[in-house]
């Protein structure tokens, strides 16, 4: 494989709160040296860099902050920010998120108000508010999971840290910090009604977390079994055809990906098509990641479809056609 040598190698931490990401950064700090970290915690946080400070938030030029990232060899950049802040500089293979159990993350947040805030309010009061609902799915608005350079799960902490230090050549110790209770790995326990009304509540971060378990489990099977992962996902699929994109974490050589009904192989397509709706993104291959397949023949309502890296066999999606589309 064509490894990209070039790409910016400083690592974005999407730092939702309450998923081991105050160990993860303390752990990143003690590993680079804090003299190569840069915080965002907003304008008001004694933490936020300074750089952050003149360049986004008084400047607001982001082209600039970039230069004084890499003017103080900065490598690695932590914030409660959302991912979109960041990735169109840093790129989406730069960029490392930990998810959590939505409902467990949000009882956790709620001791950690009551804690360290003084929050007197009940639970409800707090789980109601807006900012705490769906807090996962709007740090991740408009970023789409399969492109984030490394999704770890704070319920598998320590296999998350492995495989991200292999992922970037890295030593990141296993710290663990900021935590409320001594027995994390068990599950706070919820009163029924309380846990029917934030099910109901976080639908979308419940359907996010479900994801975000999957790609893990795909993604950790690769890697035990030595096989490159790809970041990877379906846009559109028809009766005649169907498109998506897909790139090598660590490599520019297009990725070949086969179509298959049932077992049988329909064809292949290669990722090399441009791909402008997310440049944003901070894409490799300057964008050129997306494929598109037409089928030989048009196919019926019924008909099951799978999408796979031709190289490695790694599944990017399973469909069955239905009248809904085209």
């Amino acid at each position: 494989m064509v490894i990209n040598s070039n790409e910016i190698k400083i690592l974005f931490f999407i730092h939702i709160p309450k998923t081991a990401g105050t160990s993860f950064r303390k752990a990143a700090e003690d590993y680079y040296g804090l003299e190569h970290v840069c915080y965002d915690y907003a304008p008001h946080s004694r933490e936020t860099s300074a750089i952050v400070i003149q360049n986004v938030y008084e400047k607001k030029d982001h082209f600039s902050f970039l230069n004084k990232l890499n003017e103080n060899s900065i490598e690695f950049l932590s914030g409660h920010v959302n991912a979109n802040k960041y990735i169109d500089i840093l790129g989406a293979r730069n960029s490392v998120v930990f998810m959590r159990d939505p409902i467990q993350r949000v009882l956790s947040e709620y001791n950690h108000f009551v804690r360290n805030f003084g929050y007197e309010d009940d639970f409800k009061s707090f789980y109601t508010k807006p900012p705490f609902i769906n807090r996962l799915k709007r740090m991740l608005s408009g970023v789409p999971i399969q492109a984030i350079g490394f999704v770890g799960l704070t319920e598998n902490y320590s296999d998350s840290l492995n495989q991200i230090n292999a992922r970037y050549a890295t030593k990141i110790p296993n710290l663990e910090l900021n935590k409320g209770r001594s027995q994390t790995s068990t599950p706070y326990e919820l009163d029924p009604e309380d846990l029917q009304v934030l099910e109901n509540l976080n639908q979308e971060d419940i359907e996010l977390y479900r994801q975000c378990v999957e790609l893990f489990d795909q993604r950790a099977v690769l890697w035990q079994s030595g096989k490159p992962y790809v970041h990877a996902t379906l846009q559109q699929v028809s009766h005649k055809s169907l498109s998506g994109w897909a790139w090598w974490d660590i490599s520019d050589e297009s990725v070949v990906v086969e179509v298959l009904v049932e077992d049988r192989v329909l064809g292949e397509a290669e990722a090399k098509d441009l791909r402008p709706g997310i440049l944003r993104l901070g894409l490799p291959r300057l964008g050129y990641v997306g494929f598109h397949f037409q089928y030989p023949d048009e196919l019926p309502t019924g008909t099951k479809l799978t999408c796979r890296v031709k190289e490695t066999g790694q599944v990017i999606g399973n469909v069955v056609l239905n009248d809904a589309v085209s």
